[in-house]
């Protein structure tokens, strides 16, 4: 009986399953350390990944309120008249028109020479 403890261990667990045991334990603990790697590089490139978006999204809107800026600052510099002051360009306009024809039908005086 001392010979079959002994092959088990002295604990009454054979050697083979006691080495499958910690071989699965080590197992384990080797696929969760590659688990926690590739957590923290996704996390990492995540983030990375991220960082470029947000700075890509700031560069578009600082570039939409420059150009937002750059309009309104031509459409400040444009003068838009309103009708009234259409009208009273038309009048006068109009006005000119008649004392030009006005002073086309008067006879030239002659030069003499």
């Amino acid at each position: 009986m001392a010979d079959k403890e002994e092959k088990e261990g002295g604990r009454g667990i054979p050697d083979g399953l006691r080495e499958a045991i910690e071989g699965a334990f080590a197992a384990t603990e080797k696929t969760r350390a590659q688990a926690q790697d590739l957590g923290d590089k996704t996390r990492g490139r995540a983030q990375g990944l991220s960082d470029k978006t947000k700075d890509r999204a700031q560069e578009l809107v600082d570039e939409v309120s420059k150009r937002g800026s750059d309009a309104r600052g031509t459409l400040d510099g444009l003068r838009l008249v309103s009708r009234d002051e259409l009208r009273e360009v038309e009048v006068k306009i109009d006005e000119l028109s008649s004392r030009i024809a006005k002073l086309e039908a008067k006879p030239k005086p002659q030069v003499d020479g």
